[in-house]
């Protein structure tokens, strides 16, 4: 059997910063946590997708709110457990299994530490394939399944359960009031049976994430060029490497926006990189170069790491990289919900690569 052990945390943690696409770097605490908290307590895991029965009972849990925050705060499992115990106690059952609700950053360790806690096992899915900063951004709402009921609580013991929505807008209505007032912070948790997650989940995203860090860690102990060794072993496109010249960043509506801008090596014309959360745009001048759904991913090229927007830091040396959009990220009904024009932008879906995965 697969297990998530406290060897497999750190190649976790990175391939899952990778796929954060910006909304988190290495979660070096929350690693560091979950290895002593694996050592004690042993390896959790790590069940298929599609090997869990239709009626066994999933409780997904992911912390919802601005990246930002988390340079503040540390991860207490406690808040994702108190989450998952509102909804159990609504739902009047307990739970089977953990899953994560987004495989990016510490939101692919968070369910690791909520399903050691338990004594429950972590199936290797999640709900987005990657970072999106909103909740309707979900493949479930996409493809029209429900994250409701949801139980949302904060570091002060104050619960709130949303027991029904209209829709996926209303979903993340709902759940961001909540989290702006909780500071903008809020573990979340969310069920569903085994039917629905082999439906709709976005399936193999841990080993996903664990396969994107051991390449990165290999690089790093041969002292070799991280960017080049990744896309040397999955597609994807270095958009320019440079330094960060400027950074504009702010919280609003409980999330982190604002923009980069990279000053190439090359001495060419910058590229803007805008972000809400998440990367979600790379321009040069008035020309785009590649957009959400893309994964857009910044790395250290110093250290080797990817880098969330709540690190960026004036004159880091960095590569800004596009990975091709899954494949279930390219429907019309997805391209909607997490295409360019649903965070704003009047512009369609544009990429450099030729396929997707």
């Amino acid at each position: 059997m697969t297990t998530i052990d406290a060897e497999r945390l750190r190649p976790l943690g990175m391939g899952a910063a990778v796929l954060s696409a910006g909304g988190g770097s290495f979660p070096y605490h929350e690693v560091l946590h979950a290895s002593r908290v694996l050592a004690e307590r042993g390896a959790v895991p790590l069940i298929s997708a599609d090997a869990i029965a239709d009626d066994m009972r999933v409780v997904m849990v992911a912390m919802v709110g601005a990246p930002l925050v988390m340079q503040e705060r540390l991860v207490d499992v406690a808040q994702f457990v108190h989450a998952t115990t509102i909804l159990s106690r609504h739902l009047g059952h307990g739970f089977d299994a953990v899953m994560g609700a987004e495989i990016g950053s510490l939101n692919a360790i968070i369910p690791v530490l909520v399903a050691a806690d338990l004594g429950l096992p972590l199936v290797d899915a999640d709900t987005l394939g990657r970072s999106f900063p909103q909740i309707d951004m979900s493949n479930f709402l996409i493809t029209g399944a429900s994250l409701t009921p949801m139980a949302l609580a904060d570091i002060r013991g104050n619960e709130v359960v949303i027991p029904a929505a209209e829709n996926g807008p209303w979903v993340e209505t709902l759940v961001r009031a909540v989290t702006t007032e909780y500071g903008s912070m809020a573990g979340m948790a969310s069920g569903a049976t085994g039917r629905i997650i082999r439906r709709h989940a976005l399936k193999g995203t841990y080993s996903r994430a664990v396969a994107m860090g051991e390449v990165i860690l290999a690089a790093q102990a041969a002292h070799r060029d991280v960017v080049e060794q990744l896309l040397s072993h999955m597609p994807g496109v270095e958009l320019v490497r440079g330094r960060v010249r400027d950074v504009d960043r702010r919280i609003e509506g409980g999330f982190v926006r604002g923009e980069a801008i990279i000053a190439p090596t090359d001495g060419s014309e910058s590229m803007r990189l805008m972000f809400q959360n998440e990367y979600t745009v790379a321009m040069r001048g008035d020309r785009l170069q590649s957009t959400v759904p893309d994964l857009l991913c910044l790395f250290d090229t110093v250290r080797g790491e990817p880098i969330g927007t709540e690190s960026l830091r004036y004159a880091q040396q960095v590569s800004v990289v596009s990975f091709p959009a899954m494949v279930e990220h390219l429907t019309p009904n997805a391209i909607a919900a997490v295409g360019p024009r649903a965070f704003g932008y009047e512009f369609d879906h544009h990429t450099p690569h030729a396929k997707v995965i």
